[in-house]
């Protein structure tokens, strides 16, 4: 597992101390506490500056020591512990298969799944005393239940960082027609430890759902001194796919001692290399707002004539 958070500061009334429990409600109710279960709080301005994923986290810190001997984190939450990239933002409630469940249960702050036919793993780490569901099983998991994009966004990065093999994930998702299986199936094909960032990862799992399922990533263009590597490149249509992030722009580390406009000349000067590449019919770039939305997304490829 790949978190580095630190466990912000709780505060838990307890019965044994009811004086304490008036004061950290009055507390609540002045406006200074966030109630993140029943008695349980955070300190207001600390929370005001976690970010979703961690208060998220938090949430899970919160709910351990009230979980069931034989819970586990699961889904989402075992997502973020693990430290996989999600996009989309994060629900307020925790996530734990228990073998004990049948079907799902929605409680306040906690959704249980039952166990089911999935095949399960554990972490060998736990979360704050908590067991967590393995990679090969919050990845499938994400798979069958989350939307495409976002599993696979979670998944890839998961595989990027070389914690999970595609090949064993592919194996252990369940056959149709289980539910959710043909969409795990599809976030299956969007996956490639070559995909270098979130945005690549987003940008292949949007030509997947669109059907464009001939695709290499991290191809190379050879032309004299200079080898070109583009994203994606679509050897049926003669297409370059680029996700165009505002990171490579602004970004200290990618920029090293070049400055924004240099950056900006020197992608000129490749594209242009590459469109006088007989192969190459038209080169797509793909930014974070033709992502969101599948249909614009679709449209940016219509607009270059790529109809699929």
């Amino acid at each position: 597992m790949r978190y580095r958070r630190t466990r912000p500061p709780l505060l838990r009334a307890r019965d044994s101390d009811p004086s304490e429990g008036r004061r950290l409600r009055r507390l609540h109710a002045a406006g200074k506490l966030v109630r993140l279960r029943a008695n349980v709080y955070i300190a207001a301005d600390v929370w005001a500056g976690l970010a979703p994923a961690d208060r998220h986290l938090t949430r899970a810190w919160a709910i351990g020591p009230d979980l069931s001997r034989t819970a586990v984190f699961s889904h989402q939450t075992a997502a973020l512990i693990h430290g996989w990239a999600l996009i989309g933002g994060t629900t307020d409630r925790v996530h734990v298969v228990d073998d004990a469940v049948r079907g799902v249960e929605h409680r306040a702050g906690v959704v249980r799944h039952g166990l089911g036919q999935c095949p399960f793993g554990t972490a060998p780490a736990r979360f704050d005393g908590v067991p967590v569901a393995d990679a090969l099983t919050t990845a499938v998991l994400l798979a069958l239940t989350m939307e495409p994009h976002v599993a696979a966004v979670a998944i890839d990065s998961a595989v990027r960082a070389g914690e999970l093999d595609v090949a064993r994930f592919e194996a252990a998702l369940p056959e149709g027609p289980a539910r959710g299986s043909r969409r795990a199936r599809l976030v299956a094909a969007a996956l490639d430890p070559l995909h270098e960032s979130v945005g690549e990862s987003y940008t292949a799992i949007r030509l997947v759902e669109i059907g464009l399922r001939s695709v290499e990533p991290q191809r190379e263009f050879r032309s004299g001194r200079h080898v070109d590597r583009v994203d994606f490149w679509l050897p049926e249509q003669g297409v370059v796919v680029e996700f165009d992030g505002k990171q490579k722009y602004v970004d200290p580390a990618m920029l090293g001692d070049r400055s924004p406009q240099e950056v900006l000349w020197q992608e000129k000067l490749r594209e242009d290399r590459l469109r006088r590449r007989p192969e190459v019919t038209t080169i797509i770039r793909v930014t974070w707002w033709h992502l969101v939305d599948l249909d614009r997304f679709l449209a940016l490829f219509r607009s270059h004539g790529v109809f699929v």
